[in-house]
């Protein structure tokens, strides 16, 4: 197991939800942290939050997609602080919607925040990484990349991309001493999903019940620290992402998930 106590930790997107309970983890065993998101007034007090339990925590207000930001704030860090142990990248955004009628910009918006985001945080700190021949970098993806459900198609399609790049990146950078970790949520009850509304009466219910058949941020945080601590190299969080994963080796299995849903979220 690896040891946390005073390895300086970055999560990204940790105002809230899962990057504010993964940053409590990470905070309660003796971690340096380094917390960013895009919204400054949650930021602050997440912040406040974790530096009245006595932990040593960095705020800084960062739009993952601008790499431009990215690489100011990595050597920030660089330099003002010292070099990262472990790199958390967490921050996301969320789409429900029939492909025919997502948008190219939807899709830009959707590749820059949750493809691009975390390929500019890993590009920025992985040179300093290979030079130390040590480090750990997370990416969480999302269990909908294994379920291939019709309105969450572009969502999942670029979570499935990076945890295809995530999962990669690990065999690639083992040479170094360098720990790779692909996180899997599964739903969970977060700020995330508000705000997104489904296209039928089914979709929609399905959003206002999120609270109800979700997992807690607080208990995905946790399992995202101990995969970090056991330095997993992929943490699937929930047992129903291994049905679906599963579900794809058996296609019949996989494709009557995919129509019964279909009949359910889309627009008919």
């Amino acid at each position: 197991m690896a040891d946390i106590k005073g390895k300086r930790v970055l999560i990204t997107g940790a105002a809230s939800g899962i990057g504010l309970c993964t940053a409590e983890e990470f905070a309660k065993a003796g971690a340096e942290l380094v917390m960013t998101d895009i919204d400054a007034e949650g930021l602050d007090r997440a912040v406040d939050r974790l530096r009245a339990t006595g932990a040593v925590v960095h705020g800084r207000v960062v739009d993952v997609s601008d790499r431009v930001a990215v690489d100011a704030m990595a050597k920030w860090v660089l330099e003002e602080l010292g070099d990262l142990d472990i790199l958390i990248n967490n921050a996301g955004i969320g789409h429900s919607g029939e492909l025919a009628e997502t948008s190219l910009d939807t899709w830009e918006r959707l590749v820059a925040v949750n493809f691009w985001g975390p390929l500019y945080h890993v590009y920025a700190f992985l040179p300093r990484m290979i030079e130390r021949k040590r480090g750990h970098i997370v990416n969480v993806s999302s269990g909908q990349a294994f379920f291939r459900l019709p309105t969450w198609g572009a969502y999942a399609t670029v979570k499935l991309a990076l945890g295809g790049f995530s999962e990669m990146l690990r065999f690639e950078v083992s040479k170094y001493g360098i720990k790779v970790t692909t996180v899997y949520p599964f739903m969970v009850d977060t700020p995330f999903y508000r705000g997104i509304e489904g296209d039928t009466l089914a979709g929609r219910l399905s959003m206002r019940l999120v609270p109800y058949y979700s997992m807690s941020p607080e208990r995905v945080g946790r399992i995202l620290f101990k995969a970090v601590k056991k330095q997993k190299p992929v943490e699937m969080v929930s047992v129903l992402n291994d049905v679906g994963y599963y579900a794809r080796v058996v296609p019949p299995v996989g494709n009557l998930v995919s129509m019964v849903s279909n009949l359910v979220l889309t627009k008919r």
